[in-house]
């Protein structure tokens, strides 16, 4: 169209010079920012909770010792395993822990005793006479545990499998662990 015989190159300079015109002059101005609102999301999802399992992302800082920092849907339990918990709710509560006793280290001990312990005191143990899955699942006593406190929670395996070539202590492969609520029951 621009060459076409219609539009004369003059009055395209003027299209062009009042486009280009009417592009320039007033500065849009300044306004201030909209007011900022605090949205209330709750309490910050970091940091320590009722249940973890291993091969959560955060389990490692739920491990205080002696648990393999290996990643895997199950770790090795070495002589005194230990855990740490922080509940929000204290009452109603149960604890119960997943895990497996290999075929190669039950054929060594034989049945085991796996025990658990909160806060130092003793929660109740299980006794594993076969190769296998295992839960312990015992209900936790009113003034154990506080709520918004950490938890400790240790365990002990008796007899526990003692390499030949190192003399390192094997207790038992921990899937999951942690406080759960009971069921209302009246």
């Amino acid at each position: 169209m621009l060459y076409s015989h219609f539009v004369s190159r003059g009055i395209l300079l003027v299209v062009i010079g009042c486009v280009l015109v009417a592009g320039c002059g007033r500065q849009a101005g300044a306004y201030p920012p909209p007011p900022q609102k605090s949205l209330d999301l709750g309490p910050d999802p970091g940091g320590l909770g009722p249940f973890v399992t291993m091969d959560d992302p955060v389990a490692a800082d739920y491990i205080v010792r002696d648990i393999s920092p290996d990643p895997g849907y199950r770790r090795w339990a070495f002589l005194h395993p230990e855990l740490r918990f922080r509940v929000k709710d204290a009452s109603r509560l149960r604890f119960a822990a997943e895990f497996a006793l290999p075929e190669v280290t039950f054929r060594v001990t034989g049945p085991v005793t796996i025990s658990a312990a909160v806060n130092g005191r003793s929660l109740g143990s299980i006794r594993c006479d076969h190769a296998g899955d295992y839960r312990l699942e015992k209900p936790v006593p009113d003034g154990l545990v506080e709520a918004g406190q950490e938890t400790h929670v240790t365990f002990d395996a008796r007899p526990r499998w003692v390499s030949p070539e190192d003399g390192a202590e094997l207790s038992f492969f921990l899937r999951s662990a942690g406080f759960t609520r009971a069921a209302f029951t009246q």
